[in-house]
C-alpha cells in the first residue's frame, strides 16, 4: 500500500471502531479519560502493527482483543490508586436526560462486575458476539466464557432482587 493508501485505510478504521473500542473500555475502566486514553493506544498499536487481517471482522476482534489487554493493564495499574465513582461517570455519558433510568441503572450494574465479568458480558450481550467469538477476542476458552456468564448473571441476578425486592413484594398477590 503506498502512503495516501494508508491514511485511508487508518481513517477508515479508527471511524469504523472508535465508538465500539471506546463504549468498551468506558464499560471496563468506569472513567472516560482512561476509555480515551485506551482508544488512543488501541489506534497507535493499530497503526505501527503489520498484522494483516482476513476480512473485517477479523480487524474488529483484533482491534477489540488489543482494547481489553490494555483496559486490563491499566486496571492493574490503578487497582491501588484513586479513581472516579461511577455517580461522577453518569454525568459524563452523552445526551445523558436522553438514556432512560433503567438503562442507567443497568449499566452500572454491569459497570460493578468484576473486569473479568465485564468483559464477556459486555461482549456477549451488548455487542452480540457468540460464545467462540468472545473466547478468542478475550484470549480465553469456551468453557471459560459460559462459567463467567453464568456467574455475572447471577451477580446480576441477586442485584437486582435486592434493588427490586419491595416492588417485586408489591406486585405479588
Amino acid at each position: 500500500m503506498n502512503e495516501a493508501q494508508i491514511r485511508e485505510d487508518i481513517e477508515k478504521t479508527v471511524n469504523t471502531y472508535s465508538k465500539i473500542i471506546y463504549r468498551t473500555s468506558l464499560l471496563m475502566l468506569g472513567n472516560a479519560h482512561d476509555a480515551d486514553d485506551v482508544l488512543q493506544e488501541t489506534f497507535i498499536k493499530y497503526m505501527t502493527s503489520e498484522v494483516s487481517f482476513k476480512d473485517e471482522e477479523h480487524k474488529k476482534a483484533w482491534l477489540l482483543k488489543v482494547s481489553q489487554n490494555k483496559c486490563k493493564n491499566l486496571l492493574r495499574l490503578h487497582r491501588n490508586h484513586a479513581y472516579i465513582p461511577l455517580e461522577e461517570l453518569a454525568e459524563s455519558i452523552p445526551d445523558y436526560d436522553q438514556v432512560e433510568k433503567f438503562e442507567v441503572e443497568e449499566f452500572i450494574n454491569i459497570a460493578k462486575l468484576k473486569p473479568k465479568y465485564k468483559s464477556v458480558v459486555m461482549l456477549y450481550y451488548i455487542e452480540n458476539y457468540e460464545v467462540k467469538d468472545t473466547a478468542y477476542i478475550l484470549g480465553i476458552s469456551e468453557s471459560a466464557v459460559k462459567m463467567r456468564l453464568k456467574r455475572a448473571r447471577e451477580i446480576l441476578r441477586v442485584t437486582y432482587e435486592k434493588n427490586y425486592k419491595e416492588e417485586v413484594n408489591c406486585h405479588d398477590f
